[in-house]
């Protein structure tokens, strides 16, 4: 190698060794010894209550850095976790901006707690939906009872702690981050119009023999006008706009050896795709950090927002299946209030695009401080003591006034003047939560091989709530929205408070760095359970094995740079009930007069106490596997787990005859009634395919395979129970769907058959379990014990068309769940030279929706549906819809409302980056240390596995109230 005069370094570098210079001068001979880079595995991972490299993790643990996070522009840092930790299953259901997304870690567990994890930011509570991703640093998600188990009943549903930036000692860092963009071209079906609506009207006439004219097919005169004038509404493009989202974020950071600072602004506006819908977010995040002494430090963190949120009235599906006739304005360009002719019924959506008519605004201001104080008394030792306040106020003003959309559907179309559905609505909460934790550590070492770290935790809180709420009706003039009332409304107020305490104790051990043990005991007390149910002990301990590190694995060394194996088992649990919910209490029920006295009457409130009722417990193990392969260019993670879950809670129905709190609601209590059970296995891979001077390919890829069941019901004396939308069912997941199974339509030449149960070709044939069939037009039903069912005589049960079978509830069964089989994400990154170019892909299966559309076909043809809807007729024997009937509504057809029950798996591109980043010769005059600009665009592309689904994303999982929506974003990241 030539080496020019005055260049005498020699950068040396290889694929998993650290970068080496070397001084060539005058040897014409260079020997140069490779280092390994272990980097990766002496990487720190934030866990309870500490932090470990991850070498020497124990637990099931995954890890997204910023530059993950930051990869999809978005308000809430959690949509860029969708399908990037295995195991924690995200889907963001609407597009409605400000709209969460749904998380659920391992599986459904519980029956009336919420799937959520719990968050910690920076070691204490914090909202996450209003942090800016710009300022996070890591995301680590424990999700293994042996790891979630020192936060007790907090921790049930997995642990997601977000480690933010810090400042960093040396010269003040300040970074701008910014982009604008597009949010729009929702993929909705498209409905009928036209002659696609008049011929399908016309058909289910003529099957009917009701089939005169085109004119009579019509409501009126003027709607068969409007049809001949052409003229039909797209609600689709009257409704839908393509809106705006832009972001703003500004960060400086820095300190010396004693202070460090990092301090951030940023905010958020995006613009939905419906008039009058939007969100803003304006937020803060401060930390700072300073040594007094070598042995004393302290420090405070800091976060805050406000959120300014107005929301759109969506009756979205409702307008689509409307009848499409009519014009939505009338000549002067005024909102026409009846755009169907003839039509009273369908009201003009576009009425609340109107601010004075109709409003819904929500204000939120959060504060979160959290100081603290660490002492270092003497080498290895550590105590630290914090303090989280957390200050919530919500405000939520609705108003719906006179011209508005619910004050014709109420009132009718020739309204005029004030009524009842002409209302003002203010809702206040403030929330005061108080956390204080004192953390002792101590870490040692015994000759250099024994290594240990004792920890200690007492963690307290004060959790409290007062609500407010006041409504008032008939108000006569639109111009004062919520802030003239008068006080003659109803006015409701509420508190509520709630406190814990948890004790905590852990071990962490390890031998020569190869064999690895871990043990922790919490003790949670909650007061929101009864007297002798206030306190639970959870349990842990979780070993590892670096089998890379014996000696018999020398022989490996050459391709394979670590292999450990780790089993853990813990006990986490839940109190999933409101406060005070084990407590009789009595409300009042109005009066009675005694002896011409008006004396107050009182009820029972509606939950009855349970003095019985404990906390869920759940018992989990896990056996992972972490490895990594030709130095460091694949890296596998494998956890398999199974988590069993009993005295889960559920509210059950008192019987009437304890009588009943109202009219309409019987009394509850709350039990502890069920098992559940989840088992399922994680993958993660990350690969670094191709790595040289101009070209990089990197991809992870991350698979769970989750299945969950239901053990036990009530005491073992229920099979199937309803549970809202749901239903639970013994030995199947916890959401699952009980209704008739479709068999699809009876077809030509079936009409034998079809009569034995009262049907005929184009109806829907319904899978009845047990029903097996003798002959043609011959059946017989067997019982749970496989024999024939026989009548008073003993002789066998025939249907035919002289005795036809009757239908009923019994005839329901498990037609799926809406917990997907699996999921996986796939991500490849490449670089050329200067340019980035990211794409990610995201596949949910094995999931059932109820998609609602689906429940609005109308046989008799006048209701509007999709032009996809493939219906019975003779000569298209479809088994999707039933036929046509101008005479027959569709719920006249048996097991109809199971035609909504659809697979609802599907793959997305979730999104594609592209970006180029200056050369830093060009920006180095003018004092920036990096520039990127970049462009991404989200749900690019949606395919679903069933044809029922077209022009729909599944991930919405089965609502159509706020469309998804297309998003394309241009940014520039700066750094000084």
């Amino acid at each position: 190698m030539d080496v020019p005069a005055g260049k005498g370094i020699l950068e040396v570098s290889y694929i998993g060794y650290k970068t080496q210079e070397v001084v060539v001068g005058k040897n014409a001979q260079i020997t140069i010894k490779m280092e390994p880079d272990t980097q990766a595995l002496d990487e720190v991972v934030v866990i309870g209550y500490g932090a470990v490299k991850k070498r020497d993790l124990t637990g099931a643990v995954s890890s997204v850095k910023n530059e993950d996070i930051t990869l999809t522009p978005a308000t809430n840092p959690m949509q860029a976790l969708q399908g990037r930790v295995a195991g924690l299953d995200i889907t963001q259901a609407s597009g409605q901006p400000g709209e969460g997304p749904k998380l659920q870690l391992r599986g459904t567990r519980s029956f009336t707690a919420s799937g959520d994890p719990m968050f910690i930011i920076d070691g204490m509570p914090g909202d996450y939906s209003t942090l800016n991703p710009n300022d996070i640093e890591s995301i680590e998600v424990l999700k293994d009872a042996s790891s979630t188990a020192v936060y007790g009943a907090a921790g049930a549903n997995g642990v997601v702690i977000i480690t933010t930036k810090s400042g960093k000692a040396g010269k003040i860092n300040i970074n701008l981050n910014a982009y604008v963009g597009f949010n729009g071209w929702a993929t909705v079906p498209e409905m009928r119009s036209g002659d696609s609506y008049i011929n399908v009207l016309r058909e289910a006439n003529q099957i009917a023999g009701t089939y005169s004219t085109d004119e009579a097919l019509f409501s009126s005169p003027e709607a068969y006008k409007a049809h001949v004038n052409g003229q039909y509404i797209d609600w689709a493009d009257e409704l839908l706009q393509t809106g705006v989202t832009q972001n703003y974020s500004l960060s400086v950071s820095g300190g010396t050896e004693k202070t460090k600072a990092y301090f951030s602004l940023n905010f958020s506006d995006e613009q939905g795709q419906f008039t009058g819908d939007d969100y803003k977010v304006y937020s803060t995040n401060m930390r700072i950090d300073h040594e007094i002494k070598k042995w004393l430090s302290v420090g405070v963190n800091m976060q805050g927002s406000y959120v300014y949120r107005n929301k759109a009235y969506s009756r979205f599906i409702n307008s689509l299946v409307s009848v499409p006739l009519g014009t939505v304005y009338n000549e002067d360009g005024s909102i026409n209030v009846t755009p169907v002719p003839g039509d009273g019924n369908t009201i003009n959506l576009l009425l609340n695009q109107d601010k004075s008519v109709y409003r819904d605004n929500n204000q939120n201001f959060k504060l979160f401080l959290n100081p603290y104080i660490e002492i270092r008394p003497f080498k290895g030792m550590t105590i630290q003591s914090r303090l989280n306040a957390s200050l919530g106020y919500d405000k939520k003003n609705y108003f719906q006034g006179i011209g508005s959309y619910q004050y014709y559907a109420s009132d009718g179309p020739n309204a005029s003047g004030t009524s009842a559905s002409v209302y003002a609505q203010i809702d206040q909460n403030r929330n005061y939560n108080y956390k204080w934790e004192n953390i002792f550590t101590y870490n040692f070492n015994i000759k250099n091989e024994h290594e240990f770290t004792v920890t200690a935790v007492t963690s307290w809180d004060h959790n409290q709530t007062d609500k407010s709420w006041q409504k008032q009706d008939n108000i006569k003039n639109n111009s004062y929205l919520w802030h003239n009332m008068d006080g003659t409304g109803i006015v409701y107020s509420n508190y509520t408070m709630s406190k814990g305490l948890g004790l905590v104790g852990r071990v962490n051990y390890s031998y020569l760095g190869k064999y690895l043990f871990s043990a922790s005991v919490r003790q949670d007390g909650s007061s929101r359970l009864a007297k002798g149910n206030k306190w639970s002990t959870f349990p842990a301990v979780s070993l590892g094995w670096r089998m890379s590190d014996e000696k018999f694995m020398q022989g490996t060394s050459d391709w394979m740079n670590n292999l450990k194996l780790r089993l853990g088992y813990g006990v986490t649990g839940a109190a999933s009930i409101d406060p005070y919910s084990s407590v009789a209490t009595v409300e009042l029920d109005g009066y009675y007069s005694l002896g011409g006295h008006k004396t107050n009457s009182y009820k029972f409130s509606e939950n009855v106490a349970n003095a019985d009722l404990t906390w869920e417990r759940s018992h989990n193990w896990n056996i992972g596997l972490d490895a990594s392969f030709f130095n460091n260019r694949i890296d596998l993670t494998a956890d398999y787990y199974i988590t069993n879950t009993d005295g889960v809670i559920w509210k059950q129905n008192l019987p009437v005859v304890n009588g009943a709190y109202n009219a309409s609601k019987l009394y509850y209590m709350s039990k502890n009634i069920a098992k559940t059970q989840n088992h399922g296995l994680e993958l993660t891979l990350n690969t670094r395919n191709i790595v040289n001077k101009e070209f990089t390919w990197s991809s992870a890829l991350t698979f769970t395979l989750n299945n969950e069941k239901v053990k036990s019901l009530i005491g073992g004396t229920a099979d199937h129970v309803k549970n809202d939308d749901y239903y639970l069912s013994i030995g199947y997941p916890v959401n699952s769907f009980y209704a008739p199974k479709i068999d699809g339509m009876w077809q030509l030449g079936e009409e034998t058959d079809a009569a034995a149960f009262g049907c005929a070709p184009g109806d829907i044939k319904i899978n009845v379990p047990g029903m097996i069939k003798e002959a043609d037009g011959k059946f017989y039903k067997v019982g749970d014990d496989g024999q024939p069912l026989t009548d008073k005589n003993g002789d066998i049960i025939y249907y035919t068309k002289d005795n036809k079978y009757t239908y009923s509830d019994a005839d329901s069964q498990v037609l799926g769940h809406n917990a997907p089989k699996w999921t996986m994400g796939f991500q490849n990154s490449f670089t050329y030279k200067n340019f980035d170019l990211t794409i990610y892909a995201y596949f949910r299966w094995g999931q059932m929706i109820n998609y609602e559309m689906l429940g609005w076909y109308d046989s008799t043809g006048k209701g509007n549906f999709p032009t996809y809807f493939n219906y019975w007729t003779e000569s298209n024997p479809s088994n999707d819809f039933p036929a046509l009937n101008a005479n027959r509504e569709t719920k006249s057809y048996i097991g109809y409302g199971s035609l909504n029950y659809v697979d609802g798996s599907f793959f997305k591109i979730k999104n594609i980056t592209l970006g180029y980043t200056f050369p830093e010769r060009l920006l180095k005059n003018a004092g920036i240390s990096k520039c990127r600009l970049y462009a991404t665009i989200t749900n690019p592309l949606t395919v679903a596995k069933s044809h029922l689904l077209k022009d729909y994303d599944p991930e919405m999982n089965g609502a159509l109230k706020y469309p998804l929506s297309k998003q394309l974003v241009f940014g520039v990241n700066v750094s000084f």
